[in-house]
């Protein structure tokens, strides 16, 4: 068994979790905030902007996988055998966060833009869309749904993450 990690291979648990959980986070607070809802009232058809946002929603899932990667190299890096269970209580975080991101960007995510090509138009839907219109619209709900769920937890691996490495690093006397 190890003892205490040492100094600077906390401080590289520290950069990478950090990093991860800003690129992870980050980026799904600037999509919903600054970029989606700029999309939808700029472009002039709701069909364009939903084309452009599934282009865009495709590489931000890939983005939130690197910041997903980092953060899981900086549990590696950073585990301490004496603090057994708040590592665990972080993987589990984390495992959670990777199967929901999984349910929204492989499952969701799949099936809306199947949906999206065979509904006609979002703007003015026929008939025979409008049921395919609100089961995609219930889809989104739910991404959505996920999505906030993954800020949620994602806010709350940040904080225990953060008493974590508090608690590793040496004391230091001035």
């Amino acid at each position: 068994m190890s003892e205490r990690i040492t100094p600077r291979t906390l401080f590289a648990a520290a950069l990478l979790f950090y990093f991860g959980m800003i690129v992870w986070l980050g980026s799904l607070a600037f999509f919903g905030i600054g970029v989606a809802p700029v999309i939808f009232k700029t472009l002039p058809s709701k069909d364009l902007a939903g084309a452009l946002n599934a282009v865009i929603l495709h590489r931000l899932n890939m983005v939130e996988l690197a910041g997903a990667a980092c953060v899981g190299v900086s549990f590696a890096l950073g585990a301490s055998y004496h603090e057994r269970k708040y590592v665990v209580t972080q993987l589990a975080l984390l495992g959670v966060m990777i199967g929901l991101w999984g349910v929204y960007a492989y499952i969701l995510t799949p099936q809306m833009n199947n949906l999206r090509g065979q509904i006609n138009s979002f703007d003015t839907p026929d008939a025979a869309s409008l049921l395919l219109v609100q089961t995609f619209r219930s889809y989104h709900q739910w991404y959505s749904r996920l999505v906030g769920a993954n800020m949620l937890l994602g806010a709350s691996l940040l904080v225990l993450q953060t008493r974590y490495f508090f608690r590793q690093a040496p004391v230091i006397s001035g």
